[in-house]
């Protein structure tokens, strides 16, 4: 038994130098390689692990496909000829980094409305989904085969019946417990099926750490939908532990629906093998339908750029008056910390609304570790008490406003594949204003000093959580 010991030491200790070296030659941040440098050196067994399953980077060109397959030409065409209305530096200056760093066209002529409960949403897309006539395209990171999964299936099945494409993609790990009668009833009834970055190996596989975090719904080209909303019973609150699902989605209309649209379509092509292209699936909409500027901008492990942190930088820097932030993680990097502490210092009036209860508790931990730090530099904390907040939305000033996909965290900003609207438009950005008043008043606003006062344990496990979350 000795001789084994001995052969494993003698294995672990080059494999563990090796990796050690690894993490070193792949120029993360310093603070992320450090991170892992210490989980490997003081927790080597489960360091290792955790390592495997999450802390490999993925060859950008080889295992996922590059953002270059997204084809914005005409698109972006279209929106250099729109007048727009650029008078305010921020929306410059976010148009720019949309379009240099991800290629993002801005489109005028859109019509937006806004969704903060399940129940609203899922009544309008259905309706939507059963007025299908040429096709309808589903993306998600989590599907349920419950209630409203169901609702939804059934629907799919009579529209494809009845001659509509439908494309249906969904995310390996997020759906990873949606069975396969409720997928074999869908391809059964003609509906196409494509699962993204599958995993069979977790331990040994590259695309764990990958995931599908949009939530994307295209109807004939014509109306789409973007948010924080999955399709599960959780979302029409009728989880037990969870209750009421505060969240934010788009339902749009206009110009805005094809950016949406060829997002989905480079997944597709990418999930699937399968391509569809035509002017069907992207209707010329020459009729006036809005007066909404928006730019949807996407992100993800196969960026060029971290499109989505960049552009919440720059929010966050061009605020003057006040910065509005509501997200269910809230784990920064050391760049986006710094801003939102520097923006509270210099006199924004910078809020941020946070979950009252976690959904993942070593995240709303790590959360919780960074609140205090942000209360000292004079930003507001609020913790919904409402039911369980799950909206990723930006608000500054009056003149911009983004919704969609990615939290305030890490794994948003680099490892996920996500995707935004910023909407340049005052109407909109108060009708954002307006719903944040309403959150606030359903919210308690945490107070520096008695945040400090509460038990040791808790501040202990918050630590601990925290020195995870370069990981995260």
């Amino acid at each position: 038994m000795e001789h084994v010991w001995a052969v494993i030491g003698w294995l672990y200790i080059p494999t563990t130098a090796l990796i050690g070296l690894t993490i070193v030659l792949e120029k993360r941040h310093p603070t992320r390689t450090i991170a892992w440098l210490l989980v490997l050196a003081f927790v080597p067994v489960v360091g290792f692990l955790l390592y495997l399953l999450f802390g490999r980077h993925m060859r950008k060109r080889r295992a996922i496909r590059s953002k270059d397959d997204l084809d914005f030409s005409a698109l972006k065409e279209k929106s250099e000829k729109s007048p727009g209305s650029w008078d305010h530096p921020l929306v410059r200056r976010l148009a720019r980094i949309g379009v240099n760093a991800a290629g993002a066209p801005v489109t005028t002529n859109n019509r937006v409305c806004f969704f903060t409960d399940g129940e609203t949403l899922f009544r309008a897309m259905l309706e939507d989904l059963r007025s299908a006539r040429h096709h309808i395209h589903l993306a998600y990171y989590i599907v349920r085969h419950d209630g409203l999964g169901t609702a939804i299936q059934e629907i799919l099945l009579e529209r494809a019946r009845s001659g509509v494409e439908v494309r249906f993609l969904f995310d390996h790990v997020g759906s990873v417990w949606l069975s396969r009668r409720y997928r074999r009833t869908l391809q059964a009834g003609g509906v196409e099926l494509a699962v993204f970055l599958p995993v069979t190996f977790p331990l040994i596989s590259r695309r764990l750490n990958f995931r599908y975090h949009r939530k994307i719904t295209v109807v004939d080209g014509r109306i789409g939908y973007l948010g924080g909303f999955n399709i599960g019973d959780e979302y029409l609150g009728k989880h037990p532990r969870m209750g009421f699902w505060r969240d934010t989605h788009l339902r749009v209309e206009g110009e805005a629906v094809h950016s949406l649209q060829a997002l989905f379509q480079a997944d597709w092509a990418f999930a699937s093998g399968r391509t569809f292209d035509g002017e069907a699936y992207f209707p010329a909409i020459s009729a006036p339908v809005g007066t909404t500027a928006m730019q949807l901008i996407a992100s993800g492990p196969d960026s060029p750029f971290p499109s989505i942190e960049h552009a919440t930088l720059a929010m966050i820097g061009a605020a003057g008056r006040r910065l509005w932030i509501a997200t269910p993680y809230l784990v920064p990097d050391e760049a986006v910390l710094m801003a939102l502490k520097s923006a509270a210092i210099a006199g924004v009036d910078v809020r941020i609304l946070l979950p009252s209860f976690p959904d993942h508790r070593l995240v709303f931990y790590a959360s919780m570790s960074y609140v205090a730090e942000l209360l000292a530099a004079g930003v507001r904390i609020y913790r919904y008490r409402k039911g369980f907040l799950h909206a990723k939305v930006v608000l500054a000033d009056d003149v911009v406003a983004s919704v969609g996909t990615a939290n305030l965290d890490s794994r948003s900003f680099e490892l996920n594949f996500e995707a935004n609207f910023y909407l340049y438009d005052r109407e909109a950005a108060a009708a954002i204003a307006r719903q944040f008043e309403a959150d606030f008043a359903e919210s308690e606003e945490v107070d520096l000093y008695r945040f400090h006062a509460r038990p040791l344990r808790e501040h202990v496990v918050e630590s601990f959580a925290r020195l995870f979350s370069p990981l995260m």
